[in-house]
């Protein structure tokens, strides 16, 4: 119980931080996604069994708060977080590598399927300039923040539940 209360207001924080600061926080036209930065950190970190019902509603919450389709976002948690289960079953050792590559090809995943929806809608828009001014800033952005918030969602989980601990 104590798990899906932290899990939440932690979520809460993120996606306050993202509406409030981050959003405002503008490299060339690329953004910092707190949130997907949250979940990627906090997948690698639970050992619940039914994690996943709150990936899907995480994924809901913020499509509805954003301007994106209903199901973009939750293909993009739910891959993120099915990615995440696999490398935590001892895929990779070390977290804050799996972290990067979470993050790395999450960023990616997100802006190639907005612009895909874009392109399918109608709207005309250039590849190379919407690599170069929103995907790649982005990625960067996101890659920077990558280690405070790992360090700070590893802190969290580590004092909430102990490792050898069964939950």
């Amino acid at each position: 119980m104590l798990f899906y209360f932290s899990s939440s207001i932690g979520f809460i924080i993120a996606i306050m931080l993202q509406m409030g600061i981050f959003s405002r926080a503008v490299l060339l036209a690329g953004t910092a996604d707190v949130v997907l930065l949250f979940l990627a950190a906090w997948s690698l970190h639970q050992r619940q069994k039914y994690s996943w019902i709150l990936v899907v509603i995480f994924g809901l919450i913020v499509s509805a708060i954003s301007a994106s389709p209903v199901l973009l976002l939750l293909i993009v948690y739910l891959t993120i977080f099915l990615a995440a289960m696999r490398l935590q079953t001892g895929f990779w050792q070390s977290p804050l590598l799996s972290m990067f590559l979470l993050v790395f090809f999450g960023t990616f995943l997100e802006h190639g399927l907005y612009i895909l929806g874009l392109f399918v809608q109608g709207v005309s828009l250039s590849i190379g300039e919407s690599f170069s001014q929103i995907l790649l800033p982005s990625v960067l952005l996101n890659m920077l923040l990558t280690i405070p918030v790992h360090a700070l969602v590893q802190e969290i989980f580590r004092n909430l539940a102990p490792m050898r601990t069964e939950i």
